[in-house]
């Protein structure tokens, strides 16, 4: 929502490019569903920092929770190929599948409906999705171990031309203090 009013107000001055952190990279140490609602009831609080995300929390859903982030993150990865528009509306469609929908995003057959629902080509996506998984996970695990190189160990974590980690959700105003004294340099 924040990167959303950064583009709005400065426009093609920035270009916000999705990188992945795994927060669980592997169904290995999965938690249990009690611990995973436990867990949901900390994302209370995100809706008073921004009334625009909506939560469900606890997690509300018989849905399984999410395994890991792998899957998710890798078909980030190929919704960049089916443009701006698209891979923009995707993100704000998993996030909204997640928190507030409570809906199991490490599933593929769930994340091939959100990529539909985001206007890619069901069949297209998923086909694509399918056969280039390999490459697409190999893409994300290099992401993440740039992330640790830059010193990320948190989501989100916004770094601002390749040298400012901003950790943290934080309000719109500290990015664009950060990006305005980076704009204002000779």
């Amino acid at each position: 929502m924040r990167l959303d009013d950064l583009k709005d107000h400065l426009g093609d001055k920035i270009r916000i490019e999705w990188k992945s952190f795994m927060l669980r990279p592997s169904e290995q140490g999965s938690k249990s569903r009690q611990e995973f609602l436990e867990y949901s009831k900390l994302w209370a609080p995100m809706s008073d920092l921004d009334t625009r995300l909506a939560v469900t929390s606890p997690w509300g859903s018989d849905d399984p929770h999410p395994s890991h982030s792998l899957p998710a993150l890798a078909a980030s990865k190929l919704i960049k190929t089916f443009g701006e528009v698209i891979e923009d509306d995707f993100h704000h469609r998993m996030f909204k599948a997640y928190f507030l929908e409570n809906r199991t995003i490490s599933d593929v057959g769930v994340i091939n409906a959100i990529a539909a629902e985001a206007g890619a080509d069901a069949k297209d996506f998923a086909s694509k999705f399918a056969a280039q998984r390999q490459d697409l996970d190999s893409q994300v695990i290099a992401d993440h171990n740039d992330a640790i190189q830059h010193g990320v160990t948190a989501v989100p974590t916004v770094i601002v031309n390749n040298e400012i980690a901003i950790p943290g959700a934080q309000e719109t105003d500290t990015y664009m203090r950060v990006i305005s004294d980076i704009l204002a340099r000779p």
